[in-house]
């Protein structure tokens, strides 16, 4: 079995401070755009330590992080425990392998995890069997960039897709059965690259319901 690169980078994740930052502007995008509310039951899928899921728990009535990678969630297991944080709940899960659980939301949130997907029409299909009717689907991501971004990090291996166009990300939803899909520039910032220089990302937040 090959090694998953993200379980010998959990241990350091959130050392990185502008990898912080950038999750909880996503997050605050995420309450913003979703109208996230006490009720709603969240999943954080490709979850990680929970960066996301975490600011999310704040604003909703439980969250469960999901993700492929045990090292993640035992550094968000962790969390879990020294906070004694009773709505937050963890789940080893690959929905381009696993079957679908049973286990139903009101908001499904993907945070900077998709281009890791290789097959995204399937996990897209599974977040729709997830999501209760008239929940919502939020997929923050990059914009197209050419593979920059990742540069040499070693979890770059397991990068599928060097950003997503927003359109054609949204005639997906659309074709798989979600709904009203609408799209925002969530954040931009500057991050140095391969060469040396600096150079500008974005990232969009695409919401989509569930009829």
């Amino acid at each position: 079995m090959t090694a998953n690169p993200f379980d010998t980078a959990a241990a350091t994740w959130d050392d990185n401070p502008h990898r912080v930052r950038l999750m909880r502007t996503l997050g605050e995008a995420i309450v913003r755009e979703a109208a996230v509310t006490p009720e709603m039951d969240v999943l954080d899928y490709g979850c990680g330590t929970g960066l996301l899921g975490l600011f999310l728990l704040d604003h909703a009535a439980s969250v469960t992080g999901a993700d492929n990678s045990p090292g993640m969630l035992d550094v968000l297991r962790g969390k879990i425990a020294a906070d004694g944080l009773e709505a937050m709940s963890v789940l080893l899960l690959d929905l381009e392998r696993d079957a679908v659980p049973d286990r139903r939301f009101d908001l499904v949130v993907v945070g900077m995890a998709l281009h890791h997907i290789a097959d995204v029409d399937r996990v897209l299909r599974a977040f729709h069997t997830m999501l209760r009717p008239g929940g919502t689907l939020c997929i923050a991501d990059l914009d197209p960039e050419g593979g920059a971004f990742h540069g040499g990090a070693a979890h770059a291996v397991s990068v599928h897709h060097h950003g997503f166009d927003r359109q054609a990300l949204r005639d997906r939803l659309t074709r798989l059965g979600f709904a009203d899909p609408r799209a925002v520039t969530a954040v931009r910032f500057h991050k140095p690259v391969a060469d040396g220089g600096q150079r500008e990302f974005t990232i969009f937040l695409i919401t989509a319901r569930r009829p």
